[in-house]
């Protein structure tokens, strides 16, 4: 499998381009590709917040530093809770015990800090993003394997025709336009890419499903959303007949 073929496939999906959906569903390898595509587009997306949280970690921070930056931090949430004061209806004496409260802790996790530990800790701090990044990808496909399991048990009760490979291999397509998550860490720019990322990812999701089922635009829409409606709406009742029993109990 050559990197200039994963590239033309990924750029073909992102133009939607229906004639390499359906070269990829008839492919024998079409989820091994598909896998290799959603891999590799996670780790690349991953990979800036990688670095930038090893350089920070590498950094020696004086506890003093450290100390002064939460005092900083216990101020600014004291302001911010100052400014809705007026809309508030807090008990007296609230705000001091929330204060000692995050002294308290904040004197608890430094003294966590200064233990010693196995490794020196940057060290320690590589290994543990080390490990964050290298599970991005295996986060994603459990979520994405999972959930797709059940919009193809959709689709086929639509009339749909793919197999679990070919169902497999040709919705994991939908990480492609993640690859913009890469700048997640941007303000205010991380963010609206991410939702454009997100968006986008969706689309190709629904075409894949689409092309692999052999099924119009609309069926392939329900088939995609009917899972998440359905789990909506049973996580909405399991939450009422809670308050049901609660209401009733108490």
């Amino acid at each position: 499998m050559k990197i200039n073929e994963l590239l033309q496939l990924a750029w073909d999906v992102l133009c939607f381009r229906t004639d390499a959906y359906a070269q990829h569903v008839a492919r024998a390898d079409t989820l091994k590709r598909g896998l290799t595509l959603l891999v590799l587009v996670t780790l690349v997306a991953g990979l800036l917040g990688f670095l930038i949280n090893t350089v920070q970690n590498l950094r020696s921070i004086d506890p003093a530093v450290q100390r002064q930056e939460a005092q900083v931090a216990i101020r600014e949430f004291t302001s911010a809770i100052a400014t809705l004061q007026s809309y508030l209806d807090l008990p007296p004496g609230f705000m001091a015990r929330i204060i000692r409260y995050m002294q308290s802790g904040i004197d608890i996790g430094l003294r966590i800090n200064a233990l010693p530990t196995p490794f020196p800790k940057p060290v320690g701090r590589f290994l543990e993003n080390l490990g964050t990044f290298l599970s991005l990808p295996f986060n994603r496909i459990a979520g994405w394997l999972g959930y797709t399991l059940w919009v193809l048990l959709v689709a086929k009760l639509l009339g749909g025709r793919a197999t679990v490979t070919q169902m497999l291999g040709a919705t994991a397509l939908y990480a492609v336009p993640h690859v913009l998550d890469i700048l997640g860490m941007v303000r205010c720019l991380g963010g609206l890419l991410g939702l454009i990322g997100t968006l986008w990812g969706i689309a190709i999701y629904v075409k894949a499903v689409s092309i692999a089922n052999d099924i119009d635009i609309g069926q392939a829409i329900l088939a995609t959303v009917t899972p998440a409606v359905v789990g909506i709406l049973l996580s909405g009742l399991g939450l009422f007949t809670l308050v049901i029993l609660v209401v009733i109990g108490g």
